[in-house]
């Protein structure tokens, strides 16, 4: 009989990128920027963004990585983000909260924070 393998926990909340979008989510709670996490499944757009809201009238779209991590170049992902930003959107894509805010500041959106 061979080795038992560990299980690993797979809640999103427990990972990298499930922390990184718990911060996040709290950060855009306390500004009270209205957003919802976008459940992927088989009628998804192809490449949608994890966290998905509204901020001062315009549509946002927040892709969420594990910090350190980044969009692959030429993924559905980045072409998503793309059309968003091109349509007039606020598309972001982030780690964590200073690279969220880094995000909003691109599109000339202010924050009071300290990092």
């Amino acid at each position: 009989m061979g080795s038992p393998v560990k299980a690993r926990n797979r809640k999103s909340g427990n990972t990298p990128e499930g922390q990184a979008k718990r911060a996040i989510r709290d950060f855009l709670n306390l500004y009270g920027v209205w957003h919802y996490v976008q459940v992927q499944g088989p009628l998804s757009a192809r490449g949608v963004s994890d966290l998905v809201g509204i901020y001062k009238g315009r549509p946002l779209y927040i892709e969420v990585k594990a910090p350190g991590k980044r969009i692959k170049p030429g993924s559905e992902q980045e072409r998503f983000l793309e059309n968003v930003h091109e349509r007039g959107g606020i598309a972001i894509e982030a780690d964590g909260v200073e690279s969220l805010v880094k995000g909003f500041e691109r599109y000339g959106y202010k924050f009071n924070v300290l990092f």
